[in-house]
């Protein structure tokens, strides 16, 4: 008796595991599972739109600037959320030239708001000399809306 037992205590044990392990597996896969946002801003002559790729606090997508009686530039960006900020790496054309910019937005319900603080050059790409100062008190704010 005590033989069918300690099988049957081993028994469910293992399928106690398996459940579980399933269950993490399944948890695990559901939250790597990149997901795609996108954000705009429009007014009468502005344009700036985001297409925003999430998986984890890994970020990646495209990003338009679109100001009346300037250059349009558009690229893609690379980062990081870090809490809700996102800090990235902007390469884009802009006349014919590409070029590369750290980017600062701050997640605030289904807006993202952009940041601006000083920016230094470094080797060819221009960074925020101090992260600690980033504004997002008067950044452009991109509302969440469909991806077209």
């Amino acid at each position: 008796m005590t033989r069918y037992a300690t099988l049957l205590f081993l028994v469910l044990a293992f399928t106690i595991g398996c459940q579980q392990t399933d269950k993490q597996q399944s948890e695990s896969s559901a939250t790597d599972k990149p997901a795609t946002v996108c954000y705009q801003l429009v007014t009468a002559q502005d344009t700036v739109s985001m297409q925003l790729t999430t998986k984890g606090s890994d970020a990646e997508g495209a990003l338009t600037y679109n100001f009346y009686e300037k250059d349009r530039n558009q690229g893609t960006f690379t980062g990081t959320f870090h809490g809700d900020t996102l800090l990235a790496n902007y390469t884009f054309q802009s006349e014919g030239t590409q070029s590369i910019r750290e980017v600062a937005f701050l997640r605030q319900g289904d807006e993202l708001v952009e940041g601006y603080s000083d920016m230094e050059d470094q080797n060819g790409k221009f960074v925020f000399t101090d992260k600690a100062t980033i504004s997002f008190a008067e950044g452009i704010r991109l509302k969440k809306g469909s991806c077209r």
